[in-house]
Formats: structure tokens, C-alpha cells, sequence
């Protein structure tokens, strides 16, 4: 299922738990969560209006083992994440939704790779054992 700023998917912890069940090793699941965050990332810091690159510099993909998440900004050097991409009409800010757009584009790709690296990792892990 999914949104236009993200998605989601239905038994989502409990496939995690069943990749832990099979010996799936948690770091491999981190790691197959942040190579498709990282396809929403690229193409988010394509996308992103560029002034400084200071914007662009901080967009990063969560490394969680039950979530994937890709954000930008900080509330220190670059509070105006929030601004630029959802706009701020009393200023005059128009928005820019650049997330939203890399989303779109790269949704196909992002469900490609995540299941594709899934199964390798299924695979790879139901096979343990068994071989002689």
C-alpha cells in the first residue's frame, strides 16, 4: 500500500521477524532497508533546489531494522527543510516538493530492489543447513 509521501506495507514486521526466524542476520536487513532508501535519496538530491548544496548535503536514509525513512535538514545549519519542500505561503515560499517526486519516480525501483534483495536473502538463509 502506499501514499503519496511514502509507503507502507502491510506485514511489514511481520516478514522481519519471520527473516530473523530463517537467520537472517539483522545487519542484512538494515542493509536491504537502506539500499532502497538510498534510490529515494539519489534522486531526492537531483531533485532538491540547489543555493549552497547545503540542502542536498543532508539528505540521509535511516539505517532502522523495522523502518526505512529518508530525510533532510536539521534544525541547526539548515532548518528550512520543512519551507522549501512544503512551502510557506506567508513568506512567499512556494513549495518545492522534491520527496514527494523522487518518490514517485523511483516507487518501482524501490519495490524491485527491496523484494529482489529479499529473496536473495531467503534464499541464501533457507538454504543453510541443508547442503551436505
Amino acid at each position: 500500500m502506499s501514499n503519496a509521501s511514502g509507503i507502507k506495507v502491510k506485514g511489514f514486521k511481520s516478514g522481519i521477524k519471520a527473516l530473523q526466524a530463517i537467520g537472517v542476520p539483522d545487519a542484512e536487513i538494515k542493509a536491504a532497508g537502506s539500499q532502497a532508501g538510498e534510490i529515494v535519496a539519489r534522486e531526492a538530491r537531483n531533485l532538491v533546489p540547489v543555493r549552497t548544496g547545503a540542502l542536498r548535503n543532508t539528505i540521509k536514509v535511516s539505517k532502522a531494522l523495522r523502518s526505512v525513512s529518508v530525510r533532510a535538514g536539521n534544525n541547526g545549519k539548515v532548518p528550512y527543510a520543512n519551507p522549501i519542500h512544503w512551502g510557506w505561503f506567508k513568506r512567499n515560499i512556494k513549495p518545492q516538493p522534491f520527496f514527494i517526486k523522487a518518490l514517485g519516480i523511483t516507487r518501482d525501483e524501490v519495490y524491485k530492489n527491496y523484494y529482489r534483495t529479499l529473496d536473495t536473502l531467503i534464499a541464501f538463509n533457507s538454504t543453510k543447513g541443508t547442503e551436505e
